[in-house]
């Protein structure tokens, strides 16, 4: 399968410089990554699933990423929105999401059918209200949705690449086969 995941946003010196966190060649292996590149005017490359990856809105990456998310919808292809990736398609599919205190640089339980899964949390915003007629699949432990799925389209809080027992709910996870 052919996987586009975005990119973040790094300035090194006055130059901007896109970035891909390592770990996703490992969790990814056996598929052929395609990194998009925060360029406009750039025409898209074929791919069959799209990962929006977490790390810093910037106003380029933003717009990439819509356009991509647009075109993918479009197309009934699959997307997979990791943390900040969650965060904008929760918002542009109409779900909300507001700041919170206590889930960044921290490891906590979300309840997926009823099980406990410890996961990793670098996020400062949580979900308020999943997309309407999305499915929550996993729920923090005051209830507030951390992973959901509405036909091909997939929302996971957390960053099972930086995991070293890589797990995402298996709804989504059909995603990627």
């Amino acid at each position: 399968m052919r996987i586009g995941l975005t990119q973040r946003v790094l300035f090194h010196r006055d130059r901007a410089y896109d970035s891909l966190e390592h770990s996703w060649y490992e969790y990814l292996q056996g598929h052929t990554l395609v990194s998009i590149p925060n360029r406009l005017c750039v025409p898209f490359p074929e791919i069959d699933l799209l990962i929006v990856t977490g790390g810093d809105d910037h106003p380029v990456r933003n717009q990439i990423e819509h356009e991509l998310v647009d075109s993918m919808l479009s197309r009934n292809l699959p997307i997979i929105g990791i943390c900040h990736g969650c965060q904008l398609l929760t918002t542009k599919l109409g779900g909300s999401v507001v700041s919170v205190a206590d889930h960044q640089d921290s490891y906590h339980e979300v309840f997926y059918q009823d099980e406990p899964h410890l996961v990793n949390s670098y996020h400062t915003l949580r979900i308020q209200r999943s997309p309407q007629g999305a499915t929550v699949l996993a729920r923090d432990p005051d209830g507030h949705p951390e992973a959901w799925i509405l036909d091909r389209t997939a929302g996971v809080m957390w960053h099972p690449e930086r995991m070293t027992q890589p797990w995402i709910p298996t709804e989504i996870q059909h995603l990627l086969s």
